[in-house]
């Protein structure tokens, strides 16, 4: 694992997307694990590094794609760690509701994500554990959310991220509803330029240090 900030570091063994961990409160989250391709270099990494970070406790999903989420089952199994995921992203992994992408349509039909059994569903704002924040930034999927761990912001696939921290709109065939996901681009911008964000951690966009604001 390669260490961020204090208490956070980033996977180097997964496969799909970004994944990261965050340690602190007798607490410990995996956040989006990633595919099942990765899993054994994800559990491997996890139990190298557990004198680091203590057991796993949580894992927390920004959203229920593939490249973020279908290892989310087996890590669970694995580790007898409570998952966590935004109660409509849960709701369109039973069927209750139906990819609004073409994109999403078509892959589900090729690597399916299994809702983890006892997944507690996020709905509003919170804390998964003392220190670890969530909120909701819908748009790129109904469900999706992003958390934040002291000055470190783990936003999904929500937004784009530069390397000086701006953010931009994610690619619009990914995007399941473009008003929305405009408004959450908005809300993020805001949360980094006033909750002492220090660090952007993203799916895809690499680590993004966010510079110091002005007076």
């Amino acid at each position: 694992m390669r260490l961020i900030a204090q208490d956070c570091h980033q996977l180097e063994h997964q496969r799909g997307s970004h994944g990261f961990v965050v340690a602190g409160a007798g607490h410990a989250a995996v956040v989006d694990p990633g595919m099942s391709s990765g899993f054994d270099g994800v559990i491997a990494e996890l139990r190298a590094n557990e004198d680091t970070t203590g057991p796993i406790t949580d894992i927390v999903l920004t959203h229920y794609d593939v490249d973020h989420a279908q290892a989310a089952r087996r890590l669970q199994e694995a580790l007898g760690a409570t998952v966590w995921l935004g109660a409509a992203d849960a709701d369109t992994l039973r069927g209750v509701l139906e990819p609004r992408t073409l994109f999403r349509k078509m892959l589900r039909r090729v690597a399916r994500v299994q809702l983890p059994a006892g997944t507690r569903e996020l709905s509003g704002s919170g804390e998964i554990f003392p220190g670890l924040a969530y909120f909701p930034t819908p748009g790129h999927t109904p469900g999706h959310y992003a958390y934040q761990w002291r000055g470190v912001l783990f936003t999904g696939d929500a937004v784009r991220v530069g390397a000086d921290g701006r953010v931009s709109h994610f690619p619009r065939i990914l995007i399941d509803d473009g008003p929305t996901a405009a408004s959450t681009v908005r809300l993020l911008d805001e949360r980094i330029r006033t909750h002492s964000v220090e660090w952007i951690c993203s799916g895809h966009s690499p680590v993004a240090r966010v510079p110091a604001q002005a007076g």
